[in-house]
């Protein structure tokens, strides 16, 4: 025999509250009746009034998550954008010695702090762009970052410019 001392050793605080917005999962379901069967007003026919069950509002209002691999996904793809904003600033300080001799130098920092964010501000706009769009689609435009954003100075020279 139970006792309800070992049922609250199975639970939180706050579940009364997570019980009482599913009904379904914390009372059985009565079995239906013939006198419990809604009754339509008389202006209208039998088939306007059917309403959604109490399990089909409530998976209407859920939101629906992301895949386990789409978010590793893009955890990966969020740790390469993470290592080119790394490549982009050891390469870019290393590039900045020989060329001042041909651009001015607060040309060359603005140039430096814009390849430097370009990585981070692709990443965010693809996940703010693509919020409603499929997983896929996020994932293609994450993957095409990643190609266009390659730190090549930091890749030219071998990781050695800025060492």
């Amino acid at each position: 025999m139970k006792s309800e001392g070992d049922d609250d050793a199975l639970s939180w605080d706050g579940d009364d509250a997570l019980d009482a917005r599913r009904p379904e999962v914390s009372r059985p379901k009565p079995e239906p009746t013939a006198s419990a069967a809604p009754v339509p007003p008389l202006n209208e026919s039998p088939s306007a009034s059917v309403t959604p069950s109490v399990s089909e509002a409530d998976a209407d209002d859920e939101p629906q998550g992301i895949s386990t691999a789409t978010l590793l996904m893009i955890g990966i793809l969020g740790g390469i954008y993470l290592l080119y904003t790394v490549g982009w600033i050891l390469g870019g300080v290393g590039m900045q010695l020989p060329v001042t001799f041909t651009l001015p130098v607060p040309l060359y920092q603005g140039a430096l702090w814009l390849a430097v964010l370009a990585p981070a501000l692709w990443f965010v706009a693809v996940l703010a762009a693509t919020r409603g769009s499929r997983s896929w689609v996020r994932i293609v435009w994450l993957v095409a970052g990643a190609v266009l954003l390659v730190p090549w100075p930091f890749v030219v020279s071998g990781g050695g410019g800025a060492l």
